[in-house]
């Protein structure tokens, strides 16, 4: 119905009643043909006859009068006497009344309604809207063509899948977005992935907090064009340079890493062969698809670090494990496990110079200046126990050389040409374990020294001897027995046997069985010191000393000893008339400078009265006993006296058991401790239950400044805050407290029955306890024992 809608109604007195309802939207709302003024009115005179055929509903006003005349307010309007909502028009509608006539009317649409608000849209001649919906539509429904999918509401799916322009991002490359960007980062939990799409992301100020939120970025870029690579500790995800990028370009402690992927292997069986993987990646290089100065590296983990400190930054790390209980199932043993596994392979069948060269596994260490350290380290292979408390662990081979086929050979096994200062292989780490060798070239093979391989070990197994050859002459031998020959061809121009350098002992044949320990041939000397002029020789029938030419000592067949000077022996006294040197001087390096550990008497060391022993270069401090005192001092000054009775008296404090010290120094502590111990005083060890014992009036400081004390006074036992007091604790255990009692789980009192309660002999006016039969706390008043009247928390 357009415009005015007039019905026209024929009845049998011929009058024609008009029925003019406008229906113009703004001026009123459409009526309702429900309401009481359109139902049953009170009854007209005659009977309605039914309209007569031709006489249907037609326009009673011309559409543009509609539209221009003035909108009345609107007024039922009926015939004369009343109109029936019962009245039939049959040659309208089959069987309609007209009260079913404005019911339907009601629920038409007008055509005044599109497009306008509270109306409908318009649709075109296909049926599809001819404007865009507008409005709140989030609580509309959708669902999917998949089968078993059900409706959900638009703001449903829409929150599944959240855009920064939700939040106002604007991506115009002039708006400052980083509001928008801190207002979806708040408004979403955290681990969300929220959209960027494409445009030009300006930040006028870094992006904080550190909530997680991935960023999905979809061709959006910075405002000059180039990638966005950095959105604070968040992480990136877009296709930066036409493949999948993650990024994040700050960092936060104990962050997840950027990428994580996890398979749990749940099945068994399959096909024979197959090989499970987490992730695989497969590079094909063809011939034609790279050029030979190309560089394609399949896969590539760059880590840049310069950090300090304890924690570790390693570039690529894999675990293989079997974990504590994998035998727990009694199916016997488990399958390989590989911490890694690399190969390279050349199928071609040509020489390297043909088809090129391989490398198994390239290591690099770059770093510029020393290492004193040993902590830069080239390849570290390390075996250790799974537990410290379990069995160790045996490995069959640490680092095993060979090949799986019987044609092959090495040219060199291990090439060390490097430059090194240490030790070209460094065993001296090493542990063995019963005395297992730390190297093993096995019988009969070489091991040389120098490139022309002239000096060289070997060990004969014929003769179980190990034998140094240099080029064809065998130089050295050692027997299975022990016994060692040597050929010196060098005659008159060097030593049988040198020994340089520092030793305890520079031959020991002590443990020699033999009487003759060593033979000199005649006119053979031993000499003891560099430059011969100290030797010692058997001639004559006599064994002589002999230094620079002089004879020093002579010792007969007969036992008889000549010493032309002074000898130093047991119940030997020795006269000394040299007043300026000392009777004994020992100079150097030794384990002791004068040992009586093993005199049988118990008198070591024996001074005069009035002699001393200085314990310093200087003679300053020193200890002696003169006029009956055992006296320690210093530069004159005594430190402390023991008389003959025991008496001992102390210039400073003095820490032992069951004695006084009675001290003068009022300027220094009795005690001053300094440093680091494990315990500062320990008393664990006394017998006694009082461990420590103050004085009236004195305190414990506990602070260097001595403002928090604990001590005890007049009133009590008292812990305060430089004069204040915090809490003070009397003789009958009555606690005052300056300030308030905080338990972390709440206050709780004593619980008691009744009868107990009412038993307590003499307790005191305030006492607060809780009474358990009555579910309630008591208090004891002058009145006696008080219930306290409980009430619920509103």
């Amino acid at each position: 119905m357009i415009g005015l809608l007039t019905w026209r109604v024929v009845v049998s007195t011929g009058a024609v009643l008009f029925f003019l309802f406008s229906m113009q939207h703004a001026a009123f709302s459409r009526p309702n043909h429900l309401l009481p003024a359109y139902q049953a009115a009170p009854a007209a005179t005659g009977t309605p006859h039914p309209v007569k055929a031709g006489a249907l509903l037609r326009a009673a006003l011309p559409v543009s009068a509609a539209t221009s005349a003035p909108t009345p307010a609107y007024a039922a309007t009926r015939p004369p006497g009343g109109l029936d909502a019962a009245t039939t028009v049959p040659n309208l509608w089959q069987n309609a009344t007209l009260g079913q006539i404005g019911a339907m009317a009601d629920g038409s649409v007008q055509q005044s309604d599109r497009n306008q608000p509270n109306g409908v849209a318009g649709l075109d001649n296909a049926g599809t809207l001819t404007a865009p919906v507008t409005g709140d539509l989030t609580q509309a429904t959708a669902t999917s063509a998949l089968p078993g999918t059900q409706k959900r509401s638009l703001a449903e799916r829409f929150a599944e899948t959240p855009s920064g322009k939700d939040f106002g991002l604007k991506l115009d490359g002039v708006t400052d977005d980083t509001p928008a960007l801190q207002a979806a980062k708040a408004a979403m939990p955290s681990g969300s992935a929220i959209q960027l799409p494409a445009g030009k992301l300006r930040l006028g100020t870094a992006l904080s907090g550190t909530k997680p939120t991935v960023w999905q970025i979809n061709g959006a870029t910075l405002p000059d064009g180039s990638p966005i690579t950095a959105l604070g500790t968040d992480v990136i995800e877009s296709t930066l340079e036409g493949g999948k990028y993650f990024a994040r370009g700050q960092s936060s402690a104990d962050m997840a890493p950027l990428l994580r992927k996890d398979a749990t292997i749940t099945h068994t069986g399959g096909t024979t062969g197959f090989v499970m993987n987490l992730e695989k990646g497969n590079c094909t290089i063809p011939a034609e698809g790279a050029a030979l100065n190309d560089y394609v590296w399949c896969h590539s983990t760059v880590l840049s670090s310069a950090a300090f400190g304890a924690g570790q930054h390693v570039a690529q790390a894999s675990l293989a494990q079997r974990p504590a209980n994998a035998l727990a199932d009694g199916k016997g043993s488990r399958s390989q496990i590989w911490a890694g596994y690399d190969e390279t392979r050349d199928d071609t069948g040509q020489d390297s110079s043909v088809a090129g060269s391989l490398v198994g596994r390239e290591i690099d260490v770059y770093s510029n200046g020393d290492d004193p350290l040993g902590w830069r380290i080239g390849l570290q292979v390390q075996i250790a126990g799974a537990s410290s408390s379990g069995t160790p662990g045996k490995v069959g081979k640490g680092i095993a050389l060979g090949n799986n086929d019987s044609t092959s050979t090495y040219g060199t096994m291990i090439d060390a040409a490097g430059r090194f200062d240490t030790a070209g292989i460094d065993l001296s780490g090493s542990t063995p374990v019963n005395n297992a060798p730390v190297l093993n070239i096995g019988a009969n093979r070489n091991l040389a020294f120098a490139a022309d391989k002239k000096p060289h070990l070997q060990f004969d197994s014929a003769a179980y001897t190990l034998r140094y050859w240099y080029d064809t002459a065998n130089v050295f031998s050692i027997g299975s027995s022990g016994d060692i020959t040597s050929t010196i061809t060098n005659a008159g121009s060097g030593l049988g046997w040198t020994l340089a350098g520092q030793a305890q002992v520079g031959i020991n044949l002590t443990g020699l069985t033999a009487p003759e320990a060593m033979r000199l041939g005649t006119g053979q000397k031993l000499s003891w010191e560099p430059t011969t002029s100290v030797s010692t020789a058997f001639s004559a029938g006599k064994l002589t000393d002999t230094m620079a030419a002089g004879i020093a000592r002579t010792l007969d067949t007969q036992g008889n000893e000549t010493l032309p000077g002074a000898l130093q022996d047991s119940q030997t006294i020795v006269q000394l008339n040299q007043p300026t040197a000392a009777a004994f001087v020992a100079k150097g390096s030794a384990a002791i400078g004068l040992d009586t550990t093993g005199l049988t008497t118990p008198d070591a060391l024996r001074l005069a009265e009035g002699q001393h022993i200085a314990w310093e270069t200087t003679d300053a401090v020193r200890t002696a006993y003169q006029n009956g005192l055992l006296q320690d001092s210093l530069s004159g000054a005594a430190l402390r006296s023991l008389d003959t009775s025991g008496n001992e008296t102390l210039k400073g404090s003095l820490l032992s058991s069951g004695l006084t010290t009675t001290l003068d120094n009022d300027s220094a502590s009795a005690v001053t401790l300094t440093g680091r111990a494990g315990i500062g005083l320990n008393l664990t060890g006394l017998s006694t239950g009082n461990a420590l014992r103050l004085g009236t009036g004195q305190s414990i400081a506990w602070e260097p400044t001595a403002v928090i004390t604990t001590g005890y006074a007049a009133t009590g036992l008292m812990d305060s805050n430089g004069g204040t007091a915090l809490r003070q604790l009397d003789s009958g255990g009555n606690e005052t407290l300056a300030g308030t009692i905080t338990p972390t789980t709440g206050l709780h009192l004593p619980t008691f029955s009744r009868s107990q309660i009412k038993g307590r002999p003499g307790p005191a006016v305030g006492l607060v306890v809780y009474d358990a039969d009555d579910d309630a706390p008591a208090v004891y008043t002058s009145a006696g024992w008080k219930l306290m009247v409980l009430s619920a928390l509103p």
